[in-house]
């Protein structure tokens, strides 16, 4: 507990054999309690001493005084260095603890011990001391025993070819010894002046090193980088040395050597980035996708072969890099552009170090940049591609039609809707930009305060018809959609489309290559060729159909003649590839196998053929279904009772012509 504005309690008296005693000096500014000799330094010995005194107990009463003391004791002589009366009022009004002061002027001496202590002056009591506390004054200054005294290096090598690089590749601490000086004692230090100039400009030491026993050698170990900060040419090198009490001496004679250095790197010009990034003053996700790099404009003072340079992005390192040339570039990867953690836009600090062997980083000057990668949408295990695959696909929807992601010819007016859901973390102002096809944007979304993450939305306009059949058919149409925050865009995947929305050419119907009997024409067994070996047919080849487009050919057999009660099992169907020969003759389809396809149909029966024409996965027409793709097939004689066979005489016996079926692409039954 403090008493107000008195901090506190005060120490009450003690007692001992019925002698007052009173406590040690709370503080004596400038000499340390853990001092055993209590060695008043410089510069407290040239000013006034500061001795606090902590409050005793019970101090001045009503009608009597307490007179403060401080006694400076020096070869049994003692003096009131300072002093203060206190009454009731003063005393309790005073701040402890309380400071006296040992003029300046009773710490001349040279050399000398003090006794100090503080008394407590009382009318008619005894009075009382403080505990003392020694100290020493300490003003005589360390001498070298010759002024033409100077230091030198230990190893004569050294002393012969001065400071090289291979001496400097050779030892990280050069040893330097110390001419002796008078007066020497524990935790002595000596300083080093290193410069090509003698007395050393400015008076700054380089380096000081502490002896803490006075039989210590007086050898300096001096790290090598101190050499590298002289140019080269001749240097020069002498010590000080100082005592405890900062009392140093004048400086010794110099001794000169020789530096012979490759020049440390130095001036080096601040960092840029590689054009055309940051033209605009903010780096941007286009910026990282085209490379970000960090450019060493021109050529630092000291460049030597083998230099090397690090990159600091943000503190983060790019890895160490041989420099070849200037100006030098150092391509930043996206795993350091990035920072850890939630996106923003930051001023990122940028510097780089010249990395040479055996010697510490050369740090340039710090440039800021501004970046902003930021997106609309989650970020994604490949950026700073453009492509997000973690951003949902579209959903298209025919409105005329309400297929998914297919589109027909009731699309061509009510053209088609378009959906998708929305990613993560959505914010007001963002926009998604819908692309059909090669076209766009066609349709945009903005995002709306509320608006949530999966939430589906619609693009607006939706998609018209007109544009629609503009674009064409398409198998796969690709239809997508970017993000943009303002400052960078994603790409999300294509929603592939199976478009189909132009009108169908009507091309020409199979035609049977068959002879074919009586005044309503049958398929029967005497048409030739023989039809136990498959039933041809021809598909006229026409504009606009063109190589590389695919017929899909559709058979289907009848019990009745007039195309009425289809037998099940008679379908078939076969495509081919059009080719530049098919453009002379036709091509060729044959029905097949005998057994499943053509056998069922035997009294009074008939048959359908039909073709579609596919280009590039799109259907572009299909045949008429007029009556050439119609054909009644009957294989009983006139007055007989059976249906004809293969082998039963002038049928497929061996007597009738033969012939080889055209191949087809593919056949199935």
């Amino acid at each position: 507990m403090d008493t107000p504005g008195n901090g506190p309690l005060p120490t009450l008296r003690k007692q001992r054999n019925g002698v007052l005693m009173l406590d040690p000096f709370a503080e004596i500014v400038g000499v340390p309690v853990s001092d055993p000799d209590g060695l008043i330094v410089s510069p407290y010995n040239a000013m006034p001493l500061e001795c606090c005194i902590k409050k005793w107990a019970p101090g001045p009463t009503l009608g009597r005084t307490n007179t403060l003391q401080l006694i400076w004791k020096v070869g049994g002589v003692e003096r009131v260095a300072d002093f203060v009366v206190f009454d009731e009022i003063s005393f309790a009004a005073a701040t402890f603890p309380y400071s006296l002061y040992v003029p300046a002027h009773y710490m001349m001496d040279f050399d000398a011990v003090i006794e100090l202590r503080y008394r407590v002056v009382e009318e008619g009591s005894p009075d009382v001391d403080s505990p003392p506390r020694m100290l020493r004054l300490d003003r005589n200054p360390p001498v070298f025993v010759s002024p033409s005294d100077h230091p030198e290096f230990v190893d004569s090598d050294i002393a012969s070819s001065g400071i090289t690089e291979s001496v400097l590749a050779n030892y990280e601490f050069i040893e330097i010894k110390v001419p002796k000086f008078l007066v020497r004692e524990r935790d002595d230090q000596v300083a080093l002046y290193l410069s090509d100039e003698t007395p050393p400009f400015p008076m700054i030491y380089d380096y000081i090193q502490t002896f803490h026993f006075i039989d210590e050698p007086l050898v300096l170990r001096v790290h090598r980088d101190l050499f590298r900060a002289l140019p080269n040419g001749r240097a020069y090198m002498t010590v000080r040395a100082y005592d405890r009490a900062g009392n140093y001496s004048p400086l010794s004679a110099s001794m000169d050597f020789m530096v012979n250095l490759i020049p440390s790197p130095g001036r080096l010009p601040p960092p840029e980035i590689r054009p055309p990034a940051y033209y605009d003053l903010l780096l941007k996700r286009d910026d990282a996708r085209a490379g970000i790099a960090v450019v060493i404009p021109t050529q630092y003072d000291g460049y030597a072969p083998g230099d090397a340079v690090v990159v600091l992005w943000h503190g983060r390192p790019v890895a160490e890099t041989p420099i070849t040339g200037f100006p030098f570039t150092v391509t930043v990867p996206w795993s350091i552009l990035r920072i850890p953690g939630p996106l923003m836009r930051e001023s990122v600090p940028v510097q780089y170090e010249i990395r040479r062997a055996g010697r510490p980083p050369f740090p340039s000057p710090v440039r800021s940049f501004e970046t902003d990668f930021t997106i609309a949408g989650q970020d994604h295990a490949n950026a700073p591609a453009l492509l997000n695959a973690s951003l949902t696909k579209v959903q298209v929807f025919g409105n005329g039609s309400g297929l998914f992601n297919e589109l027909d010819l009731r699309d061509r007016i009510a053209g088609a809707s378009v959906w998708v859901r929305l990613y993560m973390d959505p914010q007001p102002g963002q926009v998604l930009s819908l692309y059909w096809g090669n076209r766009g944007p066609v349709a945009y979304y903005t995002v709306q305060p509320g608006d949530v993450y999966d939430q589906l939305i619609r693009f607006v306009p939706d998609v018209s018809g007109s544009l629609v059949v503009e674009e064409g058919n398409h198998p796969g149409l690709p239809v997508h959609y970017t993000t943009s925050n303002g400052v960078n865009e994603q790409l999300a995947p294509d929603t592939l489309v199976n478009v189909h929305v132009d009108p169908l050419i009507d091309f020409p119907d199979p035609e049977i290559k068959h002879t074919l009997h009586g005044s309503v024409p049958y398929l029967t067994c005497a048409s030739r060729p023989a039809i136990c070996h498959g039933v041809r047919w021809k598909v006229p080849v026409v504009a606009p159909m063109d190589v590389g487009d695919v017929i899909y050919f559709f058979w289907q057999g009848f019990r009745a003649n007039n195309w009425s009660d289809p037998i099940l099992g008679t379908e078939f169907e076969g495509s081919l590839t059009l080719i530049s020969e098919h453009f002379i003759n036709g091509a060729e389809i044959v029905v097949l196998p005998w057994e499943t396809k053509i056998e069922p149909m035997r009294n009074f029966a008939s048959a359908t053929a039909k073709y579609f024409v596919y280009r590039n996965g799109a259907l572009l027409g299909k045949s008429s279904e007029g009556p050439k793709g119609r054909v009644r097939i009957d294989r009983k004689s006139p007055g007989g009772d059976y249906p004809c066979q293969p082998g039963d005489p002038g049928f497929c016996d061996g007597t009738d012509l033969q012939w080889l079926p055209a191949a087809v692409d593919d056949t199935r039954e």
